[in-house]
């Protein structure tokens, strides 16, 4: 077998005599030298060669404190920070701590004049486990300035030539153990409570649990942000009342390596018993699938991940189970343009009620939101107006709230209105946290009183309050309606017209058909903003009306009514006209 390892090396010997003690020593020699030459062997691994936005990813193991060696070829450009162009990274894979990066160290890039360059490091780490990574980078943006540089290759040609850019690393074999750097995070990932690592575009994932008793927990998480906008974002609620827990946002996030968008959290986290979801929403570019800056230090845990602080706590944690999650009295969900929605409910006794809405703000209104009134008297119960709402993630625009009021015993609807455009699945900015809940939805607090909650389309309800009608009404309408009190009454006037400068198109008014008198006229002053197009009056009201006969009437011209809208309609459209109830 030694001669497997001398390369027909002759051995010295007298021809038919054998010095056996010669050959001995030969032979030890022989074992020795080989073992240091096995000793000194290297193993070694190459990475880079990748296309433009990619990450190029590898790994390797030390089973002791050792030396490697670093080599290959990059490209900075330190002028622009958000664009390294060519470079590679070591990552310590329990601490996810940078030990190395061509981006940082000085030795070999102050001497770089941003040029391409060749590079070779001697590095010395502890024994353990590491990843490497190496990415190419190109901006559009740069190409003109880099082709005016010479020597400085273009970025057009970058991707081009992407096979000379790359990184060698190596290290003594039987303690250099190269890898494909993904092992050791798929089994953290697998250790975990939720885990969504790799994250690429247009994700919008979500996955719950269940403590049984208060547990601590640590949240990793890597996103996105750009002018304190939330962009890739990932976020933990409470099962039960969708209240955020935790948010990967701007004010707490700090700088995760690269671009200067690429933000992290690692936060330590005790919760109480109960049900959670978490959640992790990306947009359409820069990503584990493509990076359109430089991209983090920890690219594979790009999204969220939770862990439990101590191993015990593992009897504490659940699956989440669908019965957790309480079931809402009325949801509207996943709102898309141009809806205009209601479903009316009623609480036979008084009830807390928890209300969520998404909407989009424009300036100082609302164009996508929700309110409740009250089935009998159509009065505003509760409406989604800007100075009570917060922020839903993503564009600025995306507003929501989450609370909780108490309503009494009654007939209501609840109302949502879209406009034309930034809604589910049609979205011109970033989407909210939790695009599936664009839209309103109702909860009874105490989830007992939600079997005698019963609900009822708006249309067909009829309010025993109601004395007389003329409602829908269309173009070019003169219409009245005669009715009777038998005695002094106070009465509700609940009406909905057309009406600007002052003036009123469509409109109504009462006449006392015993005096001829008309006691009451819905005039543009006595009127308020009825929603839609700044023109859709309201007026709701009440006065004492004598006992006698009457007639009510209305009016309206030739554009501007129910179903033939030549703007936004009012809030309540089927009402378009005048109602008289009972005031109770």
């Amino acid at each position: 077998m030694l001669q497997n390892y001398n390369n027909g090396i002759k051995f010295p010997y007298k021809e038919g005599i054998v010095n056996t003690k010669i050959i001995y020593t030969i032979n030890l020699f022989l074992v020795l030298f080989s073992f240091i030459n096995i000793s000194a062997q290297k193993s070694d691994f190459t990475i880079g060669k990748t296309s433009s936005g990619k990450v190029d990813i590898k790994g390797f193991s030390l089973k002791e404190n050792s030396k490697i060696n670093i080599s290959g070829t990059g490209i900075l450009n330190n002028n622009f920070g958000n664009n390294g162009f060519a470079y590679g990274w070591i990552l310590n894979s329990e601490t996810r701590e940078v030990v190395w990066s061509l981006l940082n160290d000085k030795e070999i890039n102050g001497q770089s004049h941003r040029r391409k360059f060749d590079f070779k490091k001697e590095l010395s780490l502890e024994k353990g486990n590491y990843e490497v990574y190496y990415t190419l980078g190109e901006n559009n943006g740069i190409r003109k300035f880099l082709n005016d540089i010479l020597n400085i290759a273009s970025a057009g040609s970058i991707d081009r030539n992407r096979n000379n850019y790359y990184m060698t690393l190596s290290g003594i074999s039987g303690i250099f153990e190269p890898n494909d750097g993904k092992e050791i995070v798929n089994q953290k990932s697998k250790n975990s409570i939720v885990s969504f690592i790799r994250v690429t575009d247009n994700q919008h994932l979500k996955k719950g649990f269940t403590l049984t008793g208060e547990t601590k927990i640590r949240v990793y998480s890597l996103g996105e942000i750009r002018d304190r906008e939330e962009d890739d974002y990932g976020w933990i609620a409470d099962a039960a009342t969708n209240k955020k827990i935790w948010s990967l946002v701007a004010d707490h996030a700090l700088h995760a390596g690269g671009g200067e968008k690429n933000v992290y959290e690692n936060k330590d986290l005790t919760l109480p018993a109960g049900s959670y979801i978490v959640y992790y929403n990306s947009d359409d570019s820069h990503s584990f699938k493509e990076w359109n800056v430089m991209p983090p230090s920890d690219p594979q845990f790009w999204g969220i991940t939770l862990w439990l602080m101590s191993p015990d706590d593992y009897s504490k944690l659940l699956p989440l189970k669908e019965n957790d999650i309480p079931k809402p009295i009325i949801e509207f969900s996943r709102v898309t343009n141009n809806q205009d929605l209601s479903k009316g409910f009623t609480l036979p006794e008084a009830t807390d009620i928890r209300i969520l809405s998404l909407g989009e703000s424009s300036g100082n209104d609302l164009t996508d939101y929700g309110w409740i009134t009250n089935a009998d008297t159509h009065e505003e119960v509760w409406k989604m107006v800007n100075h009570n709402i917060v922020s839903a993630g993503g564009a600025s625009k995306n507003k929501m709230i989450n609370e909780v009021i108490h309503m009494k015993k009654g007939n209501y609807v609840l109302h949502y209105i879209s406009d034309d455009s930034h809604s589910f699945n049609n979205w011109n900015d970033n989407p909210p946290y939790d695009p599936d809940r664009w839209g309103i939805s109702l909860w009874a607090v105490n989830g007992k009183e939600l079997k005698n909650v019963k609900t009822f389309e708006p249309d067909k309800f009829n309010s025993n309050n109601v004395i007389v009608q003329i409602i829908k009404v269309g173009n070019n309408e003169k219409i009245k309606k005669e009715f009777y009190l038998d005695k002094d009454t106070k009465v509700r006037i609940y009406a909905l017209g057309e009406g600007s400068d002052n003036d009123m198109s469509d409109y109504a008014w009462i006449i006392n058909k015993d005096t001829g008198n008309s006691i009451w006229e819905m005039t543009y002053n006595i009127t308020t903003y009825a929603g839609g197009a700044a023109k859709n009056r309201q007026f709701n009201g009440t006065m004492i009306l004598k006992k006698g006969n009457y007639t009510i009437h209305y009016k309206s011209d030739d554009s501007h009514s129910y179903k033939n809208w030549n703007d936004s309609p009012p809030d309540d459209p089927t009402m378009y006209g005048i109602t008289l109830y009972y005031e109770k």
